[in-house]
């Protein structure tokens, strides 16, 4: 029987979590009347090869393009540069591969290589029994070259199968790119597709590659583009995108094909699944002050919701249809409204699901608490910085001891925190560093960061400007071996460039950092602190007794391991659960009853600074100490955002974990 849209997910998409992207077109497909079927070629692609292969191919970090270099080979046969010196590049870059495994990680990066070939006939034979009239291919960070080599493979052996390509590397001027240098894609869509992509595959079935260009939605390019010219936006880099102005009435996504896949994988004992759901697009923070690192939501920063009963019913469907409860939020940031609908409503209902959402960190004990009880236990907030100057730099909107400050009440109420303390930003000091060098050890009871090299995203303020940064940008040096395109087409491809007068190497964990001491002692305080993390985590809480505050203290730093308080010491330790300054902490005093002098108070607070229980940070003043009991962190196999294990999880660590 034909089908008569196939969509695919090709490798590097993570094989633990659904593609969100083709099952809400897969699903919109089907409202409208069409068939459609998901390939998921990335889970295809661990049956191909195994587990050892598929964790090679994830080695590298995504703009070393060590997939798109993979795959290069099928996708642009003619293109031949040599691959030893792609290998050497990958290893310089990446020194933590260690010397003696490098003859062994490109011998089986050139095996794996060489059976690109072979994997991409299988995956086109497997689509082509479903006798489809379009197959179409979602691209995102390392997809792009594995999806351009299906499709001119699929345009070779079924000329008639109309074939097309969308996601975030086909955004604006990258789509165009892409359309104009590979004749074998008939239609790049650039921007969102789910309002108009029912109707336009109709259209598709209907005509073929004979849509004239008025019939193309906005943000689509079609052959027609190749004869008559490509559409101008008056708008970013002036190539149209499409936008989807309302999330109202979107359906849940399918996500029937991946489950189906992942039950039939030879390796399915080593997927713990996550499923995505989107709540919102878009940015409100980045609306009004973008920071300037950040690359995401191309020229579609406007930010748009969904009502939070609309987003319980698709909850329900979702964990009706496949008995998930664990959910990954896809959204840029949590819609603030949620905290007043959607969190509340979790918590009252008694829905035992558990979330993973994006936020920014200035928010406030309670809503994180509420975060906790409603399930949201894992979250991004995007600290990136632990000095002020740094995130007043990079425009985030916060200060380094609001940013403490959510650590702490994350690691109170057991909610995960990912992040990344990043490093290298235009106009950055390396004294800023030896500060944070100075405290970082006083919080190593809180969740740790990576320290990682800034990268330079399209469509960040750093790509948009340059100029103004004192920065000239150009593509990642690896580019080159996996795209046949002149320079000024390359940088109109790609989505990471580096700056020419790199000031960081982009691996930072090992070697010297000439010239920046600051910075070599923070790396060397979080792999202390990561070590200290990964074998038990310290521990500094305390529990009240008899009106006495016992503290215990666990941490490298501890002055003593077991401390009691009462009296003025032990009202400070409790104003300053919050940040603090000395007049509301005197205030707070006064309150219970304690109406000491600002001389009291202030050798307080410096005897708790000496026994290294408070932080005193731009201004303010915070309590390192926890509140007993302290919420355990969630298991880390209960990631909603799935899980891939190197060897099968048994049976009875399976039962353990959140379904």
């Amino acid at each position: 029987m034909s089908m008569d849209i196939v969509l695919v997910s090709m490798p590097m998409a993570d094989v633990e979590r659904p593609s969100i992207a083709l099952g809400l077109l897969k699903a919109v497909l089907t409202q409208r009347g069409l068939d459609a079927k998901i390939f998921y070629g990335n889970v295809r692609y661990l049956d191909y090869f195994g587990p050892s292969a598929y964790r090679l191919s994830r080695v590298a970090s995504p703009e070393e393009a060590l997939v798109d270099w993979l795959f290069a080979p099928v996708a642009f046969p003619e293109h031949t540069p040599p691959a030893e010196e792609y290998l050497a590049a990958l290893l310089r870059r990446n020194p933590h591969l260690g010397k003696v495994e490098q003859v062994k990680i490109t011998g089986n990066l050139l095996e794996l290589r060489r059976r690109c070939v072979e994997f991409v006939d299988w995956m086109v034979q497997a689509v082509l029994r479903q006798q489809p009239r379009i197959v179409g291919c979602t691209s995102m960070f390392q997809q792009h070259v594995a999806s351009l080599a299906l499709l001119r493979k699929i345009r070779e052996q079924a000329p008639e199968v109309v074939t097309m390509i969308g996601g975030a590397n086909c955004e604006s001027i990258m789509g165009k790119t892409t359309h104009q240098n590979y004749r074998w894609v008939d239609y790049v869509v650039s921007g969102e597709a789910d309002a108009y992509f029912a109707e336009f595959c109709e259209a598709v079935l209907r005509q073929g590659r004979d849509l004239p260009a008025a019939e193309l939605p906005e943000g689509v390019f079609g052959p027609v583009h190749r004869e008559i010219g490509y559409p101008h936006a008056s708008y970013g880099d002036g190539v149209p995108r499409s936008i989807t102005v309302s999330m109202a009435g979107m359906p849940a996504p399918d996500y029937d094909d991946y489950y189906q896949e992942l039950d039939g994988s030879l390796y399915s004992r080593h997927i713990i699944p996550g499923t995505p759901i989107e709540a919102a697009r878009g940015c409100w923070w980045g609306a009004k002050h973008h920071c300037t690192f950040c690359g995401l939501n191309g020229h579609g920063m406007d930010y748009r919701s969904k009502q939070a009963d609309t987003v319980l019913a698709e909850l329900d469907v979702l964990h009706k249809r496949y008995g998930t409860s664990r959910f990954e939020a896809v959204d840029n940031i949590i819609e603030m409204d949620y905290f007043n609908t959607l969190l509340p409503t979790l918590v009252e209902s008694g829905r035992d699901f558990s979330f993973f959402f994006e936020t920014k960190s200035n928010l406030k004990k309670s809503q994180i608490e509420l975060m906790s009880r409603a399930g949201i236990r894992w979250i991004q907030p995007g600290i990136e910085a632990l000095h002020s100057d740094v995130l007043k730099l990079i425009r985030k909107g916060v200060t380094a001891i609001r940013n403490v400050q959510l650590l702490k009440w994350c690691r109170q109420y057991g909610v995960r925190v990912g992040w990344n303390m990043i490093a290298g930003f235009p106009g950055e000091q390396d004294s800023w560093y030896a500060e944070i060098a100075e405290w970082l050890s006083l919080i190593e009871h809180f969740q740790p960061c990576s320290l990682v090299s800034l990268r330079y995203d399209r469509y960040s303020p750093y790509f948009n400007n340059a100029g103004a940064w004192g920065i000239e940008l150009e593509p990642v040096e690896f580019y080159r071996f996996a795209y046949p395109l002149p320079p000024e087409s390359l940088k109109n491809q790609v989505y990471f460039f580096s700056d020419r007068a790199a000031r960081l190497p982009p691996y930072l964990k090992e070697g010297p950092l000439p010239g920046r001491p600051g910075l070599e002692a923070v790396r060397d305080a979080i792999g202390q602190w990561l070590d200290r993390w990964n074998n038990g985590a310290a521990m500094l809480s305390a529990r009240r007794h008899d009106g006495v505050l016992e503290v215990t203290d666990t941490r490298s730093c501890a002055v003593q391991a077991v401390q009691h308080f009462s009296g003025l010491a032990a009202l400070v330790l409790d104003a300053c659960d919050g940040i603090a300054t000395p007049r509301q902490i005197a205030n707070f005093c006064a309150a219970a009853g304690h109406d000491a002098g600002s001389a009291a108070i202030d050798a307080a607070v410096q005897d708790l600074l000496e026994r290294k229980l408070l932080l005193s940070l731009d201004n303010g003043l915070l309590s390192l100490v926890l509140a007993e009991p302290v919420t355990l962190l969630d298991w880390h196999l209960n990631a909603p955002s799935g899980t891939f294990s190197p060897r099968p999880v048994p049976t009875q660590i399976r039962a353990q974990i959140r379904p």
